[in-house]
């Protein structure tokens, strides 16, 4: 599977998801899961209004950023 790669790292206020190489695409949420779900309605907004995304990575991708960048967890997240 190819997508956008989230990385979720421990925040003051839960949890912050980050779409890696969008810009100011994340959340904050009490959960993961929350944190997720929150950057998966941030990803498809910046769709929705024509924002430039860059290409869809293969979900294994995920495991390297989420260890490049110290995080707790990660998500690949797919938008029509």
């Amino acid at each position: 599977m190819k997508g956008h790669i989230v990385v979720v790292s421990h925040h003051a206020e839960g949890y912050r998801a980050d779409v890696v190489g969008v810009a100011n695409c994340h959340a904050v949420a009490p959960t993961v899961d929350d944190a997720v779900n929150e950057a998966s309605k941030v990803l498809t907004e910046r769709v929705r209004t024509g924002a430039r995304l860059p290409a869809p990575r293969p979900s294994i991708a995920m495991l390297d950023e989420v260890a490049r960048r110290d995080g707790c967890a990660g998500a690949c997240l797919r938008v029509a």
